[in-house]
């Protein structure tokens, strides 16, 4: 009987520590890219739409909330869910400037690219799940 659950507290420890490295790494990515847009702005560049900046914002709440997930991983993990649900209404609708068709389309909420920055907080929340049924 033991051994079921060591196999079960051995998987929760695999897939927590894999929503940490992937959580941290996909904060890093974002981090870094928009640092590296940042520095090689064109000053003639137009300036930004609101609501390509309540993108912005929401983006780096999530960068926010991966970073917390690694002390508090429920408060992260649903920071995160908040955040990236609420770019993906604006992703829905397709009111982001650029090449954002809105939908359910490749370049709307199923692009690959923004469903990745899922992977870490559903894998936080379904460690979450399997502590609570383990309790019981």
């Amino acid at each position: 009987m033991n051994t079921g659950r060591k196999k079960k507290n051995r998987a929760i420890m695999v897939m927590r520590w894999s929503a940490r490295i992937l959580g941290l790494i996909i904060a890093g990515f974002f981090l870094l890219m928009f640092f590296g847009e940042t520095m090689n702005s064109d000053p003639s560049s137009e300036p930004i739409k609101p609501i390509a900046d309540i993108g912005v914002a929401l983006m780096w709440l999530y960068v926010i909330a991966m970073f917390l997930a690694v002390k508090m991983e429920r408060v992260g993990s649903l920071l995160g869910a908040a955040a990236m649900g609420c770019f993906y209404i604006i992703l829905f609708m397709g009111i982001l400037p650029g090449n954002v068709e809105g939908g359910f389309s490749t370049k709307g909420i199923l692009n690959p690219f923004f469903l990745v920055f899922w992977l870490p907080v559903l894998l936080y929340l379904l460690c979450w799940i399997l502590e609570g049924r383990e309790r019981k």
